[in-house]
């Protein structure tokens, strides 16, 4: 086929356009915190800035909410807890809510949008060398070791984010948020903060196992490059 004579070129191209959505995903994310809200604090009596914070959930009270089969037994199948995703007014007039949404939205978006420009920057780097026939060589050397160091940090980096947020936004909803409308008991309280929301690329530890695979190909192509230097001196 043709799109794979060329499949580093290609590649290449999809690298390039991914790292350009990034940049074009900053932008827009600045533009509609700055821009947008600064029109809706001068224009709106009320102003409004939705924005989706992470996910919660709420610890059910045994045998308050119930799950009745007609194939089962009463009792055989139970619900735990609630999930759902919280939303929340980044122009809101509570100082605490505000301060809370942002110390747990802004690190974990800058963490993503960082790493996802550096990870496509270096796989268009690999891409355009490879197609130009420089497989083994230092420079792809060092790239390949900088992915795999790339993924490991971000793993880390999105996990320490991932507790900060728990910390902060869990704070907050303990200590200013009941849950209403549930005539249930128990019905108040009991939030829990799960995970800030962001355009994660690796969920979980998935990046730091991806980074030490990356790693030992980066050996393999060290190896290779050994190889190399040791036949361009033999002939």
């Amino acid at each position: 086929m043709k799109l794979f004579t060329n499949l580093p070129g290609n590649l290449r191209v999809l690298f390039g356009a991914l790292r350009f959505l990034v940049v074009c995903f900053a932008l827009f994310w600045f533009l509609n915190l700055t821009f947008n809200s600064w029109i809706e604090q001068r224009f709106m009596d009320e102003p409004q800035l939705i924005v989706a914070v992470g996910a919660v959930s709420w610890g059910v009270v045994p045998d308050a909410i119930k799950l009745q089969s007609d194939s089962a037994k009463p009792g055989a199948i139970r619900l735990n807890n609630l999930c759902g995703s919280l939303q929340m007014n980044l122009l809101s007039k509570d100082t605490a809510m505000v301060s809370a949404l942002r110390w747990t939205m802004y690190p974990s978006m800058v963490v993503s949008i960082t790493f996802a420009w550096l990870l496509f920057t270096s796989l268009r780097s690999v891409c355009a060398n490879v197609e130009r026939g420089e497989v083994f060589d230092e420079k792809n050397l060092r790239l390949v070791r900088g992915i795999g160091l790339i993924l490991i940090v971000y793993s880390l980096s999105s996990a320490a984010v991932g507790l900060w947020a728990h910390h902060v936004m869990g704070g907050y909803l303990t200590q200013h948020v009941v849950l209403t409308g549930l005539a249930v008991p128990g019905g108040t309280g009991g939030l829990q903060f799960i995970e800030p929301s962001g355009p994660f690329l690796f969920p979980g530890f998935g990046g730091l196992i991806t980074g030490c695979l990356v790693l030992m190909l980066s050996e393999a192509f060290r190896q290779g490059l050994q190889l190399k230097a040791e036949n361009d001196l033999t002939v």
